[in-house]
């Protein structure tokens, strides 16, 4: 009502300055939609007060007119209510915010990779910047309307991008660690494939930071694998995911002809390529425990043999030579598979898993042979010599080759995707604890027992 009456006085006041410009600015004042109630009252509010000076208000008639006057507001007030016009409501948002909802259903999304890749500032990407055309051609990104550099000044200000991506596994740029300013709608995406003891931050800092997280783990925003398995006849992605649907493997005669044929030559049992120990799985440990049972050959700087690196005999070697590789993670976290098993896939050998994983969610059943099935190195061992005894037996390890082909995708076609979803420009959700959440998902409990002082779980 007092709002009402201050436009009705600065009507008055323009009428007195010149005649005829007190309707006009009341008009204005009034012209939004969201004031159409003030209009309604100020309108009624004229009329009562003509009537009451002509004399028409005297007892009832008083009385009619209050009445009449509620019962005119009430309407109005429950006509702009969503209980009885929602469409109404939707239809008028819609249209008072139709520029800002049609920039967001077409416009060109900015990503800024803030630091380097291990030494590469493009990320393996194949160019400093990408446009839309690379994201459609090069990137096959079925959402392809975005833009990616790594030029801090490839945009006016900072504060323009609509993301920008942090790598974690490297420390901050020393000039300039983090943006000076940043829009409450900017995405802030945590990126890496590196597990948590690789983590080069110190994320009790970066509380309330991020945004997003872009890593292998899959509960992250954006699932960053180093492969992905691919239904040869659908052409779908099957894993990895939480609950992949896989085909069932073949009971019994199976028989990759590829294979069949490597199998006279592959006379060696067990070797492994490793440059990094010791490790927080204590891998190393178990490897020299298998040792104690078979042949276990390592290659690298944690073992007495030696591969030239590069040199196309060493992976022959998996595919003529050795029957088992070993694929054992360097920290025991949750879904942390790195490329060394992916890469071993490819080759005609079949990979020993240790990890933090469930594997069933990253690779077809019977296709590898996961340690921590075993309850020691012992039964381990014993299973090996089965299988390498068996021809048949090793053959169908190699079923799913048949149904399934490995295939890459870049994350940054579902960062881009995210970032065009409704609301993607306006901040959904923050990590209120993102070192609560990065290092929670690691542990040092194994099942398989391979040294003393270990605890099993």
């Amino acid at each position: 009502m007092y709002v009402c009456k201050g436009i009705l006085k600065y009507g008055r006041y323009k009428e007195n300055r010149r005649p005829g410009n007190g309707r006009e600015a009341i008009i204005r004042l009034l012209s939004d939609d969201s004031h159409r109630l003030c209009r309604w009252h100020c309108h009624i509010q004229r009329h009562l007060q003509m009537a009451s000076r002509a004399g028409w208000f005297r007892g009832p008639s008083l009385l009619l007119a209050l009445l009449l006057l509620g019962t005119v507001l009430g309407l109005y007030k429950l006509s702009r209510s969503p209980l009885v016009n929602q469409y109404g409501v939707l239809q008028d948002y819609l249209e008072s915010n139709r520029p800002e909802t049609e920039s967001l259903a077409t416009g060109t999304r900015s990503i800024l990779l803030w630091s380097e890749f291990f030494g590469d500032p493009r990320w393996s990407l194949p160019g400093d910047t990408l446009g839309t055309q690379d994201f459609r051609d090069e990137l096959k990104c079925p959402v392809y309307q975005c833009e990616l550099t790594n030029n801090h000044d490839f945009l006016p200000s900072l504060d323009m991008y609509d993301a920008i991506v942090f790598h974690v596994a490297e420390p901050f740029p020393f000039l300039e660690s983090v943006p000076s300013r940043r829009r409450p709608q900017q995405t802030y995406v945590f990126a890496t494939m590196e597990s948590p003891g690789e983590t080069k931050h110190q994320l009790s800092n970066e509380q309330n930071f991020y945004n997003l997280t872009m890593t292998y783990r899959l509960d992250s925003d954006i699932v960053w694998p180093y492969d992905h398995f691919i239904d040869k006849e659908t052409q779908a992605i099957v894993a990895p995911k939480r609950q992949p649907n896989w085909r069932k493997p073949p009971i019994s005669g199976w028989n990759d002809t590829q294979v069949w044929n490597l199998w006279p030559g592959k006379t060696k049992m067990v070797t492994w390529f490793v440059s990094h120990c010791p490790t927080l799985s204590k891998r190393e440990d178990l490897a020299k425990a298998l040792q104690a049972y078979i042949e276990v050959d390592i290659y690298g700087k944690c073992g007495p043999l030696s591969c030239k690196r590069g040199d196309p005999r060493c992976e022959e070697m998996l595919d003529t030579d050795y029957k088992f590789y070993l694929a054992f993670e360097n920290s025991l976290c949750t879904d942390y598979v790195t490329e060394k098993l992916f890469g071993v896939l490819h080759r005609n050998i079949i990979p020993i898993v240790f990890g933090g994983v469930d594997y069933a969610r990253f690779l077809p059943p019977h296709s590898y042979i996961d340690a921590n099935q075993f309850d020691t190195v012992e039964l381990l061992a014993a299973h090996l010599e089965f299988v390498a005894s068996n021809v048949e037996e090793y053959m169908s390890y190699f079923w799913w080759r048949e149904y399934y082909e490995l295939a890459t995708f870049s994350p940054f076609c579902e960062l881009c995707e995210h970032l065009h979803r409704p609301g993607g420009r306006h901040r959904m959700q923050v990590y209120n604890d993102i070192e609560a959440w990065w290092f929670n998902s690691c542990r040092f409990k194994t099942h398989i027992q391979f040294a003393a002082s270990q605890t099993r779980d």
